[in-house]
């Protein structure tokens, strides 16, 4: 993890969190179609983020945490071929939100 925050990479996962995120998911803790984003960086780590971002079919298939916010949205999180650089961007700007300098 990066500290302080590379203010390029959370520009840029702003950018594709507008881009790709935003219908589903608010920076706020309401959730919308997905669960909101706030605090999601304290209450996971990054690997798992990583993970959901990029190989969702698997966290959807194999672990017990992706599967419980299937039953609670009810909505399968579409894979949107997002690749890693780009999950790393989207979890910097994620911390970014959560306050983190």
């Amino acid at each position: 993890m990066t500290k302080p925050l590379k203010p390029e990479w959370v520009a840029a996962g702003k950018a594709i969190y507008e881009m790709k995120c935003l219908p589903c998911h608010k920076l706020t803790n309401v959730r919308l179609v997905g669960p909101g984003w706030a605090g999601v960086s304290k209450r996971r780590q990054p690997l798992w983020i990583i993970n959901m971002i990029t190989n969702v079919d698997m966290m959807l298939a194999k672990d017990e945490e992706a599967q419980k916010l299937l039953e609670l949205c009810l909505v399968r999180m579409p894979n949107l071929s997002i690749s890693p650089e780009d999950a790393r961007s989207i979890l910097e700007f994620m911390r970014s939100n959560d306050g983190e300098p």
